[in-house]
């Protein structure tokens, strides 16, 4: 056969002249690793991005790399299709098209549909790659390669004429003339077959054996049988040719030359004893002239060539039957029933198969069973309109059509795999290692880029992307793990840095980025044990040495806790930020009267600073000081006038003492002006207004704050209260109830002073 005279770079179409059915055959992605072309592009985006990265171009930098990225995904997605993972191939070359669109690409894609059976997502990826190059041929051949699959030929013919322009290839050619023919245009085809002939330079059997089966397949057996007598006038042992001529002859010759059918067949075996379909055939004619037992012989070689095939059997059971080797027969016609398994309703077999049993089983004296199969054989008669001849010749045709198909014409063609050689599976795994380091690569290095343009969601993206491909690719996980940290995705950061730490023991950012990140997420355990080993120099960092002594509060390990902040405290008496954590830590362990030691010094060194006083309040409120709490918080209240708790722990102060009810309501009032939802706020003041009496105006108050908070017992309860003054039983009854509910889901009473605020966290 000629050289071909169309080839794509990525892409090859290519027709099987062998097959016994010929169309277009479909198309095939080459990922070949030794395409010069192809491999000095990526290099060259390589070398590109290296550059400009080193000189400090980000923005050609970042174009380069989303280059990579494109012709990269483009390559792993052609080499999953040739390894027959057509949803994975079609997934990565959607991704590739944002970074590099194109014909050639969305081709591929296009490829890759198809071979799903995704008919329409194939069309209008072909499309997509004809709209971006309408002069790319590989598009327009599979285009017309998807209509023609689909028996839609006016819809192929001006893909493949197309083709045909743009450039001339021997497949596309034959693709065309097949069409022709489909569309009853068989001048037009006889002609291109002619020019096809003539541009190839030579005549050779391979040519007319391929236009033989053009012509059978569209029904035009005069031309066909033609066309296949030249092949063996010029090569009289070609392959296959003297099988095709023979099937022509047996299938449209008449019982005139059944015998011409069987030399042709006979000739075949001569060249290929063990082929499947010349013996197959081969026992048809013998069993047309009756001759059985040559037929047998036939049919037992065909049947343990393909012991799968039903058609074997059928043939074999009928010619023995004849013979009245009846046990046999029955034994090879329940056989192919087996081998057609559920398929009755489409098998022109089936029916052939039940009427000839049961007839053999009446005729052995089994009539009722007999019976059964023939009532079969009539019920699936009654659904065709053929008659015998025309249902042995569909059977014949269905024989031919399955050569290469294991699947009904109607039914959805299971994504062929193509058989891959050990040596090209490896090439294969080896270039796709390559390409997986290469979009790691390129994906770290787009992150990096966007943290340099101050875009921390692109990169922590791309970071991702990257360990797609290669999770161990240096630096990585680092450098993803301190952009999560620093963007405060501090879930996000604990997977990367847990890695990185573990490869890295020694590097004490990674550790205290992860130790805090675990203490952010409430995992006090593992901060605790990653931040134990800075233990010695923690105190040089003020609010890692905080969340490390929260962390073992968090355990139940006071002492160690204490030792943290004592530590931390002794050396920051004149560091105002440094002993606001060691009060803090001191309040948590419940050490009120160091916090308020500490916390007053913080404000002697630094009056303006927030929360300060306000921690003092708390501290005081514990200690049951409440003169002193109310000053501290008025303080804080004097920097801050909207500083929301400290309006309701100022009230609190008044509330504890019974004193100053009117400025207590007031400062409440305030506070859920500034804080709607403020549950304790409303549970204060609803308490204040039943207590006055003003119980429509408490009731009112304390429904608000069970909304606000509905796990907070207490608010139940002083709502019972209420509706009862209310002479609401049944609503007491009910606030009473889910009081005790939850009061023994709870096992402790919330504070109605709000301790959950109370945190220095």
């Amino acid at each position: 056969m000629a050289a071909r005279v169309l080839i794509f770079v990525l892409l090859f179409f290519t027709i099987n002249i062998d097959a016994q059915r010929i169309n277009p055959k479909k198309a095939d992605p080459v990922t070949t690793t030794q395409n010069n072309e192809t491999a000095d592009e990526l290099r060259k985006h390589l070398s590109a991005a290296e550059t400009y990265q080193i000189s400090g171009d980000l923005v050609n930098a970042a174009v380069e790399n989303r280059a990579i990225v494109g012709i990269a995904l483009q390559r792993v997605g052609n080499i999953l299709i040739e390894e027959g993972e057509y949803a994975s191939a079609a997934v990565l070359l959607t991704e590739s098209i944002p970074y590099a669109d194109s014909s050639e690409n969305r081709t591929n894609l296009a490829v890759a549909y198809q071979r799903l059976n995704q008919t329409d997502n194939a069309i209008a990826a072909a499309r997509a790659a004809i709209e971006i190059d309408p002069k790319f041929a590989g598009a327009h051949y599979l285009l017309g390669n998807i209509y023609f699959q689909n028996e839609d030929y006016e819809s192929a013919r001006p893909e493949l004429e197309k083709v045909l322009l743009l450039a001339p290839d021997f497949d596309a050619a034959l693709a065309l003339g097949i069409t022709y023919l489909h569309l009853k245009q068989p001048d037009r085809a006889k002609l291109l077959f002619e020019e096809l002939q003539i541009s190839l330079g030579k005549d050779t059997p391979d040519i007319h054996v391929s236009f033989g089966q053009a012509y059978e397949q569209t029904n035009y057996p005069l031309e066909a049988e033609r066309e296949f007598k030249r092949a063996l006038a010029i090569d009289p042992k070609h392959p296959r040719a003297s099988f095709f001529l023979g099937y022509v002859i047996l299938q449209h010759g008449g019982s005139d030359r059944i015998a011409e059918a069987g030399k042709a067949f006979e000739d075949e075996l001569k060249l290929s004893p063990g082929d499947f379909y010349s013996n197959f055939f081969a026992g048809i004619v013998a069993s047309s002239v009756n001759k059985h037992q040559e037929a047998i012989a036939y049919f037992e070689k065909s049947a343990k060539i393909r012991p799968t095939r039903p058609e074997s059997f059928l043939f074999l059971g009928a010619s023995q039957s004849e013979l009245n080797e009846l046990a046999a027969a029955e034994k090879n016609l329940r056989q192919a029933i087996a081998l057609a398994g559920n398929e009755t309703g489409t098998n022109f077999e089936s029916r052939r198969t039940h009427f000839l049993l049961g007839r053999l089983l009446v005729r052995t004296g089994r009539k009722e069973e007999g019976e059964k199969e023939l009532k079969i054989a009539s019920e699936l008669q009654a659904k065709s309109i053929q008659t015998a001849r025309d249902e042995i010749s569909q059977i014949l045709g269905q024989v031919v059509g399955n050569r290469n198909s294991t699947t009904g014409k109607n039914e959805p063609a299971t994504p062929e795999k193509d058989a891959l050689t050990p040596e090209r599976a490896a090439e294969l795994k080896k270039f796709r290692v390559y390409l997986s380091d290469v979009l790691a690569q390129a994906f770290h290095n787009l992150g990096v880029i966007a943290i340099q343009n101050g875009q921390a969601d692109g990169a922590l993206e791309n970071f991702a992307l990257a360990a797609k491909w290669r999770p161990d690719f240096p630096g990585l996980d680092r450098n993803w793990g301190i952009v999560s940290f620093r963007a405060g995705k501090f879930d996000a950061a604990i997977g990367p840095l847990e890695r990185h730490l573990k490869a890295n023991p020694n590097d004490n950012l990674a550790r205290q980025m992860l130790g805090s990140s675990y203490y952010l997420t409430k995992e006090f355990g593992k901060a605790a044990e990653v931040l134990k080993v800075l233990e010695p120099v923690i105190v040089t960092n003020p609010e890692l040495a905080y969340f490390y002594g929260i962390s073992l509060i968090q355990l139940k390990r006071n002492q160690e806790a204490v030792r943290i902040f004592d530590k931390l405290a002794e050396i920051s008496q004149d560091k105002t930020e440094s002993l606001f954590y060691a009060a803090q830590g001191f309040m948590m362990l419940g050490d009120f009267e160091r916090a308020v030691t500490d916390f007053r010094r913080v404000v002697a060194l630094d009056p303006s600073v927030a929360k300060a006083n306000y921690f003092i309040g708390q501290s005081l409120i514990r200690l049951n000081r409440f003169e002193e709490a109310e000053k501290a918080f008025s303080r804080e209240l004097e920097l801050n006038p909207t500083d929301v708790l400290s309006k309701y722990h100022l009230a609190l102060t008044f509330i504890e003492r019974k004193i100053a009810t009117d400025k207590a309501v007031a400062l409440l009032e305030e506070a859920i002006g500034l804080k709607y939802d403020y549950a304790d706020a409303r549970y204060q003041l609803g308490k204040i207004l039943l207590e006055r009496g003003e119980t429509p105006k408490a009731i009112e108050q304390l429904e608000f704050a069970a909304i606000a908070d509905a796990t907070k017992e207490y608010i139940y309860y002083q709502l019972s209260i209420a509706y009862r003054k209310a002479a609401r039983k049944d609503d007491a009854d009910r606030a009473l109830k889910r009081y005790q509910e939850l009061k023994a889901a709870n096992r402790k009473t919330d504070s109605p002073m709000g301790n959950n605020e109370n945190s220095p966290e």
